[in-house]
């Protein structure tokens, strides 16, 4: 087409008639639609006027200006790449044409409305309302000045605190009063900044005849009052925790800061110094016991602390020195635990011996069945050792700290030296092996006992560090009680980073445990077993249940053990006996199958029932574990989705590079897994993020129930939905973050770019 054609030459070039029966009348439902749209968008379009007129004009001249442009480059066919852009998403149609600028007026009324709301007839004084006074009223050139504050009704009512000089200019003046009155006689002025808004701008100052230079302020306004989220910020953020105490949470926030800097760039693959990316990830594995103990404490310890030698002696007492241990000392119990001690070494030898024979390469199966029994092992070894510790405790006079050093001393040197001495090699003597496992058996359990005395002495030691503060001697880290002190925002940075950290080992093993492979319980032991539970189970349990039933449907749950072997035939059926599968399919399914919020009630209410009488846990670890193990079923599946993925064939390689199944699952295959379901990992850490709100239903206050709680303090009545914004802000501030570094992450990782 010629470029000089003038636009009435090209209007009438279109084909009006086919336009019109294409995109007008085509059926009776696009006429009443288009007309019905059109109506709400003038009607709208009268609204924004109305309010906005400027902005209303301007948006209208751009959207026919663009419009215009569009069809006339349509018509020439010819585009520029901004008209192509609006031909293609925003006006191929007549529909879309309106809902464009019906969206874009709604989306700059929200904007501006909020903005008005939020900012621009909002109070940002912290001093309620009802607390707001003056006094010390002054003409100073053109304005009339007073010194305004706040009360403490509980100290005084007529004594100012926080007090900062506010003017007004005395042309603003609303009312008929004698300037030169206020302060001499009781009056009521007001000032109106803006006497074109009836609702925002006025301020009214009202003095009595008993004090006339102390005055009552009332300010006007329609917007925010986010006086009550500042003055209740330190709450919002810590609830009740100590203000004394709050350089801990500052200490733990610095921690985490020092921690993120250098790893921007120790992390890159550039960075050179290996050793230092190895001491800085050792240093973010300690982080979470260093930021639980500073937000926790320590109990104090059971010795006086006032000196240096009363701490040395109080621990040298308390862990070293003999206590009489309350063990038993029944020579035939004794003897029973050290006769199926050996028993089981005996198995755990000839399992060996058996695996050692029949495969050359142990699967992951093989290798959790060897360190099950392993465990075993080591929990009837250490009962043995236990029961004649107690039988033998006040022959050697000393007690379980020291006993458990020297057999771990003693059990590591010996496993060292035995090692030595007989290398591990195939087809070795059975007693070359037993000596091996109980020597491997003993170091274990002795470093559990190592290792608790460790952690009793960090604890003493911290627990006798002292300040003083205006003169009064504390502990430096004294304990606090997490179910009462810990709320606010902390509260749900502390749920939500511990479900984080724990349920990902934990969704791991579950993802991997139902893709396990091993070789399950035969079928004839299943059933055997299973039959000798239904017989024990209709000779014991139901004529006692039948006796007590009072309905139909007690009584056919009195015959449970029918349904003991159909329960057999379908975990054969199913799971080939595989009990790794099963358990961890089942878990798995449960967990996702009810709300989270049916989980949190579970652990509050019916985890206290399971545990034995005597021990209690605070409501905040049922809490933490409750999100943890939800969380985890969730991640499992993710993660499994993740392996499923993987190609057969990097399976393959890694079994021809030798390496084992630990390592293969290390190196090759969770890498891999991990990085296809980065976008669901953080998804899922997103939403646990934003459920942490849900505690407030079982007792604990987070950031959302003290934001509740605000509402409820009579000087911030009807303060809520200040509150509400800012948490809003601050969830999409956290989630906005996590997104961001995901990004970053997939980009780093190369994900979705090959």
């Amino acid at each position: 087409m010629n470029e000089r054609t003038s636009p009435l030459t090209l209007l009438r070039s279109v084909d009006w008639n086919r336009f019109w029966a294409e995109h007008i009348t085509s059926s009776w439902l696009m006429v009443v639609w288009l007309v019905a749209l059109t109506a709400i968008t003038v009607n709208f379009i009268v609204n924004r006027l109305a309010a906005a007129p400027i902005t209303t004009i301007i948006v209208l001249i751009i959207w026919i200006v663009s419009v215009a442009a569009t069809v006339f480059s349509e018509v020439r066919h010819k585009h520029t790449p901004l008209t192509w852009w609006l031909r293609n998403n925003l006006y191929n149609s007549i529909t879309n044409i309106l809902i464009t600028v019906l969206l874009v007026l709604a989306i700059l009324g929200a904007i501006f409305g909020l903005y008005r709301y939020a900012w621009e007839t909002a109070s940002f004084s912290r001093i309620p309302i009802t607390e707001r006074r003056a006094d010390s009223p002054e003409r100073v050139g053109d304005n009339f000045c007073f010194q305004v504050g706040g009360i403490d009704a509980a100290v005084s009512r007529t004594e100012i605190i926080n007090a900062q000089q506010r003017c007004f200019p005395i042309a603003t003046q609303s009312t008929d009063v004698d300037v030169a009155l206020i302060g001499q006689e009781p009056v009521r002025v007001c000032f109106d900044s803006l006497p074109n808004d009836p609702r925002n701008g006025e301020t009214c100052l009202e003095s009595s005849a008993t004090n006339p230079q102390f005055f009552v302020v009332r300010d006007q306004f329609s917007g925010a009052n986010w006086g009550g989220v500042a003055a209740n910020m330190t709450t919002m953020m810590v609830f009740r925790y100590s203000r004394d105490e709050l350089w801990r949470v500052y200490a733990s926030a610095y921690l985490v800061i020092l921690l993120l800097i250098p790893s921007q760039f120790v992390y890159r693959d550039s960075f050179p110094n290996k050793q230092m990316r190895r001491v800085l990830t050792l240093l973010w594995f300690l982080s979470p016991i260093i930021i639980f103990i500073l937000l926790r404490g320590v109990r104090p310890p059971p010795f006086a602390t006032d000196s240096f030698n009363s701490v040395i002696q109080g621990i040298f007492r308390s862990l070293f020195v003999w206590e009489p241990a309350r063990l038993g000392n029944n020579l035939v119990n004794t003897l029973l635990v050290v006769g199926a001690a050996a028993f089981i070494i005996w198995i755990n030898r000839f399992v060996y011996q058996w695996l050692i024979s029949n495969h050359t390469t142990l699967s992951l199966g093989w290798k959790i069945l060897r360190l099950l029994l392993d465990l075993l092992m080591a929990v009837f070894a250490g009962w043995a050792i236990l029961r004649l510790y107690g039988m033998l405790s006040p022959l050697f006079r000393v007690n379980l700290h020291i006993l458990g050093l020297a057999i771990f001393l003693g059990c590591a040197g010996g496993w060292w030296l035995w090692n030595r001495r007989f290398p591990v090699a195939e087809g070795e003597a059975g007693w070359i092996v037993a000596g091996r496992t109980v020597l491997r058996a003993g170091t274990y359990l002795s470093g559990l006992i190592v290792a608790y005395t460790v952690i009793t002495l960090l604890g003493y030691l911290l627990g006798s560090l002292n300040r003083t503060v205006n003169g009064v001697t504390r502990p430096l880290l004294s304990y606090i009680d997490p179910s009462v002190n810990w709320g606010g925002f902390l509260l749900t940075l502390i749920i939500s980073v511990f479900a984080i950290v724990v349920s990902f080992p934990i969704g791991l093993v579950l993802a991997l445990g139902r893709r396990s492979q091993i070789r399950g319980i035969p079928a004839w032991l299943t059933y055997t077993v299973a039959l000798a539970i239904m017989v024990w189970g209709l000779i014991n349990s139901t004529p006692d249940n039948l006796a007590a039933a009072r309905n139909s449907i007690e009584r056919v749950i009195a015959y449970w053990p029918l349904a003991v072997p159909a329960f057999a035939v379908l975990f054969q059926r199913s799971f080939n006996g595989n009990v790794v599968a099963a358990f961890s399919t089942l878990y798995i399914e449960f967990i996702r199958g009810i709300p989270l919020i049916a989980v949190l009630f579970l652990t509050i209410t019916l985890f206290p029932i399971l545990l034995p009488p005597g021990i209690e846990i605070l409501n905040t670890w049922r809490v933490l574990w409750g999100f943890a193990l939800f969380s985890a079923a969730y991640l499992a599946e993710n993660v499994r989705g993740g392996l499923q993925a993987i190609p057969r064939g990097q399976y393959e390689a890694a079994d021809s590079l030798g390496l084992g199944t630990f390592d293969k699952y290390r190196l090759i295959i969770l890498p891999q897994a991990i990085r296809i379901v980065i976008p669901a990992l953080v998804g899922q850490f997103i939403g646990l993020f934003k459920d942490t709100t849900l505690v407030a239903i079982v007792g604990l206050l987070d950031i959302l129930g003290v934001a509740n709680a605000i509402s409820a303090q009579p000087q911030w009545l009807g303060v809520r939905r200040e509150a509400y914004l800012f948490l809003a802000v601050l969830y999409f501030a956290g989630s906005a973050i996590m997104v961001a570094y995901s990004r970053r992450l997939e980009k780093r990782m190369g994900l979705g770019e090959r």
